[in-house]
């Protein structure tokens, strides 16, 4: 069943995205619209006032990407509908301030927002309340790609980062450059106003290539990508693991976390500003933090490390406090024995939500195809190896608190974090 309607989009990134048939369906779906009220960066807002733009946009601009990669490409109408597809839905799963609460999710459930998105792709799972569904009577994702006879294993898979089938479609969004990060980037940089994330999409596109089911660059697109690898570091270190934006989202994920008998999959279908009118209701200490964030009134760093900074011993004690119940005993530890109430002192141990909210930012082994072959990246510049070998963030365990307690705290840190 075809519809033949069509609109136009004006985007401040891409110019005017036109979005057509199949896909103004999947627009007006519950899943994508909801993606209206959450933010693309969390509370990057605090730090960076423009910083206000939400998943919506950055799908439609992945869309877009999309759209144009696999032009350039020359793929099949059916490639083509699956890929764009898949880049549209790419992000249905995410939570409220998206990143910010994935961890709960995770340690709780063993699941992420790709799960929740095949979930809804499937019709498994539903972003709507109850009584929501007797107001919103619109298809959901699942039924429209049923409509239009989508492969819905396809474009699950593709969002996933399956590779057993057509790898180079899963390249194109799940790559070492890929259309989620070429717009992420470029679109962040935009809202923040900082000039890290500055890319010619353009010149990528036409230097991509396919080889041997794989996506692959030609040597003219050595320097672009170069660029872009700087970029997604400079803006991770700058902006998405910036320490106060990386501050008032341990804050947010303690109140929730502390919420007792949380349903984790009910927060997750709620909105930016649900979550937070919900989580003020449920107990003193979430009003505090919720009202803290409200007039960024934020928790303080109080102690920091990074990893050059530590010898052996204490950057296994680190890794050991990548388990979360280790890390709550050492907060219980420390509020105890300064006498603080708890959940006022945090324990942030990034590296590993960091490689789980984005897991290429070590990949640098993109292919480039030359006369004589295709090569690493490796071996056309010394850039991709330098990236690799760059903390992000410049810390590996961070303590913070209420200010108030900052100089008690910092005292009494490093003998509880290593003793």
């Amino acid at each position: 069943m075809e519809n033949n309607e069509h609109k136009i989009i004006r985007d401040p990134i891409h110019g005017d995205i036109k979005v057509e048939g199949l896909f103004v369906d999947l627009l007006e779906t519950p899943e994508l619209q909801r993606l209206y009220n959450i933010k693309q960066l969390g509370f990057a807002h605090l730090v960076f006032p423009g910083a206000h733009h939400t998943r919506l946009e950055h799908s439609l601009g992945t869309y877009d990407i999309a759209s144009k990669a696999g032009d350039h490409l020359k793929f099949e109408e059916s490639e083509k509908e699956i890929l764009s597809c898949a880049a549209l839905l790419h992000d249905i799963g995410h939570g409220p301030f998206s990143h910010t609460l994935e961890s709960i999710l995770r340690e709780s459930l063993n699941v992420d927002h790709m799960d929740l998105a095949e979930k809804m792709i499937f019709g498994s799972y539903e972003i709507f309340e109850a009584a929501e569904k007797e107001i919103i009577d619109s298809p959901s994702v699942c039924e429209i790609l049923d409509k239009y006879s989508i492969d819905k294993k396809m474009v699950a898979d593709i969002i996933k980062g399956d590779e057993s089938k057509k790898p180079y479609l899963c390249h194109l969004l799940n790559g070492v450059v890929d259309v989620d990060q070429l717009d992420y980037l470029t679109r962040d940089a935009y809202y923040t106003g900082v000039a890290y994330g500055m890319i010619d999409t353009e010149r990528f596109l036409q230097t991509l290539t396919k080889y041997d089911d794989n996506i692959a660059i030609l040597r003219k697109g050595v320097g672009v990508v170069e660029n872009i690898l700087m970029a997604r570091a400079l803006m991770y270190s700058s902006v998405y693991f910036h320490k106060t934006v990386r501050i008032a989202e341990l804050m947010l994920s303690k109140a929730i976390e502390t919420i007792p008998d949380i349903d984790p999959f009910e927060f997750f279908r709620m909105t930016d500003d649900e979550l937070i009118t919900s989580s003020k209701k449920m107990g003193d200490y979430q009003f505090e933090i919720v009202t803290r964030l409200k007039y960024r009134k934020l928790f303080k760093q109080v102690y920091s490390k990074s990893v050059t900074s530590l010898d052996e011993e204490h950057v296994e004690y680190v890794r050991k406090l990548e388990d979360v119940n280790r890390r709550r005993e050492k907060e219980r530890e420390l509020e105890d024995q300064v006498g603080i109430p708890h959940g006022h002192v945090i324990i942030d141990v990034p590296y590993q939500e960091l490689h789980f909210s984005e897991p290429r930012i070590d990949q640098t082994d993109i292919m480039v195809v030359t006369d004589e072959g295709a090569k690493k990246l490796d071996d056309f510049t010394p850039v991709a190896s330098a990236i690799r070998s760059r903390p992000v963030p410049d810390w590996v365990v961070m303590i913070i608190t209420d200010g108030k307690y900052r100089d008690a705290v910092s005292k009494r840190a490093e003998a509880i974090l290593f003793g």
